[in-house]
């Protein structure tokens, strides 16, 4: 989970003891701290969507979902591609926010190991988790990954969603911002803080939703105001999700009846908030 310090512990960490995957040589997990003249960067790694990777901005070798440094990251997603090399294994990852994006796995295979020693690749059609840095490589965004590791429990896929949220309001929080110039103020964090607290015990997750449509769901539950969220500060505060998927997901969650349009049609309710 999010703490203070702004660290992640994977849902498998907590529930599993963390077991599992593959820590390739050459890649570190090195300290990270605030670098004041690019903004808050995140310590250790940064639970993101692909969409937010690729709509990630770019200065120099550095990424920035809004105010907030993307560098050490991790991501949960399904094994569409894998292709083997004597030092690299290469594969696409599909979360569904958004085109599959290429992870480049770094290998020591040398022949002389037996079998049962050298790095296995993940199957295809298997949900993993990725741990890796955010790259850039012929104008290409891709995660150069230090671990990967199947998901045995499918619940950590709606707890990444919950992550992703959660992390990004804490660290808007903890840099000072209010997630980009939006309306929703210290407020809606606090109370999504609460939700997440709440829902990471069973509550707050809607099955049967996509990792959106849940997203969305979340925000909008979280704001306590009476003219309810508007539609363009849920867009804000998920930069990484196109918009048309945003209005996507709303639209599908007021027909189903999960929120109501308040004063005017950009203005959404959770039923049950």
């Amino acid at each position: 989970m999010w703490n203070n310090q702004g660290g992640f512990q994977g849902y498998g960490e907590q529930s599993q003891g963390g077991g599992g995957g593959y820590m390739s040589p050459g890649f570190g997990t090195p300290k990270a701290g605030q670098d004041k003249k690019s903004g808050y960067r995140a310590q250790n790694l940064l639970p993101v969507t692909v969409a937010e990777v690729f709509n990630a901005s770019q200065a120099e070798d550095k990424f920035f979902s809004g105010e907030i440094e993307i560098s050490q990251i991790t991501m949960v997603g399904l094994v569409t591609s894998v292709k083997e090399s004597p030092t690299r294994i290469d594969y696409e990852i599909d979360d569904m926010t958004g085109p599959p994006i290429s992870v480049k796995q770094f290998v020591d295979n040398d022949e002389s190991l037996p079998d049962g020693e050298r790095a296995q690749p993940m199957r295809e059609n298997t949900y993993v988790r990725v741990c890796g840095h955010v790259r850039s490589m012929g104008g290409q965004r891709t995660i150069a990954a230090f671990r990967m590791s199947p998901i045995m429990d499918m619940n950590e896929l709606t707890y990444h969603t919950l992550e992703v949220v959660h992390s990004h309001l804490m660290l808007n929080k903890l840099s000072g911002g209010s997630g980009g110039g939006t309306t929703y103020g210290n407020s809606m964090q606090t109370n999504s803080e609460q939700n997440f607290g709440e829902s990471n015990g069973g509550g707050g997750v809607v099955s049967g939703l996509s990792s959106v449509q849940n997203q969305v769901h979340m925000l909008i539950r979280s704001n306590n105001t009476e003219q309810g969220a508007n539609i363009n500060d849920v867009c804000q505060q998920l930069r990484g999700v196109p918009e048309k998927a945003i209005r996507d997901a709303i639209e599908f969650l007021s027909s189903e009846g999960h929120i109501y349009s308040t004063i005017d049609e950009d203005h959404y309710k959770a039923t049950d908030s």
